[in-house]
């Protein structure tokens, strides 16, 4: 990336793509000029959440890099933790969902150990969390 250029890096699972998803990306982007995505592994989501998602990382992988505003996106670390995005992207700035405090806890962490300058920042939710993908599969019985 260039060198004046705030880079955002974003997590997430992006399964079940949805209009929040959109939101986030939206509100991600607003704190800096590149917009760089990592996307969850399926074993670190059943680690997390105890079921497999409902696209393969793959397939989620896909989806994200369609969205116009996403720079780069690219797999996460399959093992939690590891945050290797470190050694290629420098990001200026990680944007957390409102829900991924523990997220944002351990990467903090990771960031003071490591001495990076990064900041972490948590975005809003999008209508008050209405639209979560598990809310979204539970009202279509997925």
């Amino acid at each position: 990336m260039m060198n004046n250029m705030k880079t955002v890096l974003l997590f997430g699972t992006f399964d079940f793509l949805h209009s929040g998803h959109i939101f986030t990306f939206e509100e991600a982007k607003k704190l800096g000029d590149v917009l760089v995505v990592s996307v969850a592994r399926d074993i670190a989501i059943e680690t997390i959440k105890g079921k497999k998602p409902l696209h393969s990382e793959e397939e989620r992988l896909a989806l994200v890099n369609h969205i116009n505003i996403v720079e780069d996106a690219f797999l996460g670390d399959e093992k939690l933790g590891v945050y290797s995005f470190f050694e290629k992207f420098f990001p200026d700035i990680i944007a957390l969902g409102y829900d991924q405090d523990a997220l944002k806890e351990d990467v903090e962490t990771f960031i003071v150990e490591h001495k990076y300058m990064t900041k972490c920042v948590t975005l809003p939710a999008y209508k008050n969390g209405e639209t979560t993908s598990s809310k979204i599969k539970e009202s279509l019985a997925l």
